[in-house]
């Protein structure tokens, strides 16, 4: 009885072993190309929201978000849009909380920081209702909003009809994005 049960369990630690190495084994394998997807991902949601002022040279500000993040817990990352080697704007990713999770989503500021642009990234709201943010019409709500915008559904925002949750979690989104611009970008 004993040695059925080492054996059954040695059989079980080999395959797990087993397993353990072709699982590391393909991450190593896939690492670099996951991370070069995901790059393109951010950089082509950059490109989108910072579009409508011609920005065509995109850089990430990582020591800036590093600082910023210390106050304002659903920054993601910060970049700055250049055309013809002048600044021109920036995209500022967040992730604010949603009813399915956080929704990753890229906004685009003109220098004034004023919203010109407005990506959902990645979210999971639910089918049919949340899913709604990724409507132009919706997202159009938000366009040439700034600081002095209270981004308060229901008071300057139409929700989202049955997906208020989502509606308040953009809203949040897109008004730590301003104030991230007013407290460190504005006067750069």
């Amino acid at each position: 009885m004993i040695k059925d049960v080492l054996r059954i369990g040695l059989i079980l630690a080999i395959v797990c072993i087993i397993a353990s190495g072709g699982l590391a084994g393909t991450y190593a394998l896939t690492k670099n190309r996951i991370m070069k997807q995901t790059w393109e991902e951010q950089i082509k949601a950059v490109r989108e929201v910072l579009k409508p002022i011609g920005a065509t040279k995109f850089k990430p500000i990582d020591n800036l978000t590093k600082k910023a993040k210390k106050k304002n817990q659903i920054l993601d990352r910060i970049f700055e849009g250049k055309k013809s080697d002048h600044l021109v704007g920036y995209c500022i990713q967040v992730l604010p909380r949603g009813y399915g999770g956080p929704i990753k989503i890229a906004v685009g500021l003109n220098l004034e920081g004023k919203i010109i642009g407005i990506k959902i990234v990645q979210h999971r709201e639910t089918p049919g209702l949340g899913t709604a943010i990724e409507e132009r019409s919706f997202q159009k709500k938000f366009i040439g909003k700034g600081e002095e915008d209270q981004f308060e559904v229901g008071k300057d925002i139409d929700a989202i009809s049955g997906a208020t949750i989502s509606s308040r979690g953009v809203a949040s989104g897109l008004k730590a994005a301003v104030e991230v611009f007013e407290q460190y970008l504005e006067r750069r």
